[in-house]
């Protein structure tokens, strides 16, 4: 059954020019915040949203910001692109064309603590760069949001199974052949994503030595732990957060350092509500 919902990858709109050369980004070392500029100035309804947020009372300026270059220098590179990032993909996949639409509000505020969470932890390890983690914590459930999106009726079996059978969320998964983070993986590779983030979406569960970015989906793990455990949004899987202790290792994150990051996303809890508001409006 996993394979139907993968072909029918195939047939889902391909990813919008401005996204796909946000995320380009991503794998060219030599980019800068110039470059991002002329990608925003070059899409008039992203430039708008840009300005938007950068005016809002989450960043609260005194002075009204006018330009897409004034906003990259107020802002900065990396907190552009990200805006940037999580406006076009909550654009391309909005929450108000899905059946549920609360609970794809919902999965999408938890993917934007989970993308938090993992910038944070790749802070205090510096196991992978930060843009790479956001990105690879902001896309992790995207097999989730896929199959809320286009297969409504599939995730509603699968919770009537969770319910009726007493299964934890993983395990249905499985019993239905319908693992979302393989089929995010699929999508990520259908798009052509660098393959850091089709490793941190796609072996975010389930890491093992064989994979060329480990630390990534290390990363996104445990960024995916502390989002779960914060209770932030709704990821759809109901079992007790858990993390894995080779992750942990991996990423040589103690227990103190993992008590720190997880103070660290507490204290951000508002900012996080408040950027995923602002997303949902745009």
């Amino acid at each position: 059954m996993q394979q139907r919902f993968i072909r029918g990858i195939r047939y889902l709109p391909t990813l919008p020019t401005v996204l796909a050369q946000i995320l380009a980004l991503l794998n060219d070392e030599k980019s800068s915040a110039r470059d991002m500029e002329h990608i925003i100035t070059h899409d008039q309804s992203l430039s708008s949203k840009v300005l938007t947020v950068a005016n809002s009372a989450y960043y609260g300026f005194r002075h009204k910001i006018v330009t897409v270059r004034r906003a990259v220098v107020a802002l900065g590179y990396e907190e552009i692109r990200n805006i940037c990032l999580g406006a076009s993909l909550m654009g391309f996949l909005h929450p108000s064309t899905f059946k549920n639409k609360q609970y794809a509000e919902l999965l999408w505020l938890h993917s934007v603590c989970a993308a938090d969470a993992s910038r944070i932890v790749s802070n205090a390890t510096k196991s992978c760069e930060t843009d790479i983690a956001f990105t690879a914590g902001l896309l992790h459930d995207l097999g989730k949001v896929v199959l809320a999106a286009f297969f409504p009726e599939e995730v509603d079996a699968l919770r009537d199974l969770m319910e009726k059978e007493n299964l934890g969320y993983r395990q249905a998964e499985y019993a239905q052949d319908m693992d979302h983070a393989q089929i995010g993986k699929a999508l990520c590779e259908y798009w052509d994503l660098p393959p850091q983030l089709v490793e941190g979406v796609g072996y975010h569960h389930d890491m093992h030595s064989g994979l060329d970015f480990y630390s990534v989906p290390a990363t996104v793990h445990v960024g995916d732990f502390l989002a779960r455990e914060s209770q932030l949004g709704d990821s759809g899987n109901t079992d007790e957060p858990e993390v894995k202790e080779r992750a942990l290792k991996k990423l040589g994150l103690e227990n103190s350092m993992l008590e720190a990051c997880r103070a660290e996303l507490d204290g951000r809890r508002a900012k996080i509500v408040s950027l995923w508001q602002m997303l949902l409006q745009l």
